[in-house]
């Protein structure tokens, strides 16, 4: 392995950086990532994980490729014996690689380092245990390799032209985005809640409702359509990552879960963002911005969640969060309504 100084910037000329951790947790790490663009300008970057993920930084950091951490070809990277002919060939134009996983015991940077890239380093993904931000923990720890890295938000570029038309918001709005599922059931606002919030906002500051949903959300699906065509709202399923936060850069008012969409409104930085925490600590996993505020109800049992895994077996604490509180959460952050109710 490589000492415990990262190589000067004159040395490298690419970059591999390893992420294949989800959404949010991506977005999280990019103020890490825009530190290490920083320190090595004159380098080039190749990304090795979701390449749909790693595609929203396409316009915010020099990203000459994207590869696809699923390939089967880097299983040999997890593996004893010798790294096939190919992978090294692959490998050899970089001179530094930092891997972000959750745990520092995994063969996969020694297996880079053999496979012929000179230094290799480690950043943890998330904190297993307390209740550091996970800006701040890498942070720490790229300060402990010689560079210093501001644990604050990170804004994505998404390239939209201020006066440039999308076709998935017909009509110039003002924009309510509301993202109801997450990757875990118990992470979940009741729905009944958000359709609450969502026809309040509509009536009194003259918001129109987005839905967005992915892949989790296939059983809320059904329901939400209908929702949307008998309310004049629009839904917006499965859509490309890309496309989303377009969408997300010209609304008004966000409100979702802990996910990885709130992670990314927080991240194009246009939306007032509403995150609304249940089992999950918002100190470690909230999303970074200006114009973000968390909101939870009191709960005794909280957080109800170690690490990534959730412990709490109900949603006592999301289901007391009441809507009246995310409606005086969104009027401190939305201009007041005229005499009309709009």
């Amino acid at each position: 392995m490589s000492a415990t100084i990262l190589p000067p910037p004159a040395a490298v000329e690419r970059l591999l950086i390893w992420h294949q951790g989800a959404l949010g947790d991506l977005l999280l790490a990019g103020p890490a990532l825009a530190a290490l663009s920083r320190h090595y300008a004159g380098a080039r970057i190749t990304a090795l994980g979701r390449p749909e993920r790693w595609g929203l930084y396409s316009r915010s950091l020099p990203l000459d490729d994207r590869w696809d951490s699923g390939e089967a070809r880097w299983v040999h990277l997890f593996s004893e014996g010798d790294v096939p002919p190919a992978i090294r060939e692959r490998l050899a134009r970089f001179q530094l690689a930092l891997v972000f996983s959750p745990h520092p015991q995994t063969i996969l940077p020694a297996r880079l380092h053999q496979a012929g890239i000179p230094a290799v380093h480690w950043l943890p993904s998330f904190p297993q245990t307390g209740v550091e931000t996970v800006a701040a923990l890498q942070a720490r720890h790229l300060a402990a390799l010689g560079l210093d890295s501001v644990p604050g938000p990170f804004k994505l570029e998404v390239g939209l032209d201020q006066d440039e038309e999308l076709p998935e918001l017909p009509g110039p709005g003002p924009w309510l985005a509301v993202a109801p599922g997450s990757g875990h059931l118990r992470k979940n606002w009741p729905l009944a809640h958000y359709y609450e919030v969502s026809r309040a906002l509509g009536w009194e500051y003259g918001l129109h409702t987005v839905w967005l949903a992915g892949p989790a959300e296939g059983d809320m699906l059904p329901y939400l359509g209908a929702l949307a065509k008998a309310q004049g709202q629009v839904l917006l399923a499965n859509r490309p990552l890309d496309r989303l936060a377009r969408v997300l850069s010209r609304c008004r008012l966000y409100i979702g879960n802990d996910s990885g969409l709130t992670h990314l409104a927080a991240a194009v930085g246009e939306p007032d963002v509403l995150a609304l925490f249940g089992p999950t600590d918002p100190r470690v996993w909230a999303p970074l911005g200006p114009r973000v505020r968390t909101l939870r109800a009191p709960c005794s049992q909280a957080p109800g969640a170690v690490g990534r895994t959730i412990t709490c077996p109900e949603t006592a604490c999301l289901s007391a969060l009441s809507p009246e509180t995310v409606l005086a959460a969104a009027a401190q952050v939305l201009p007041a309504p005229d005499k009309h109710g709009r």
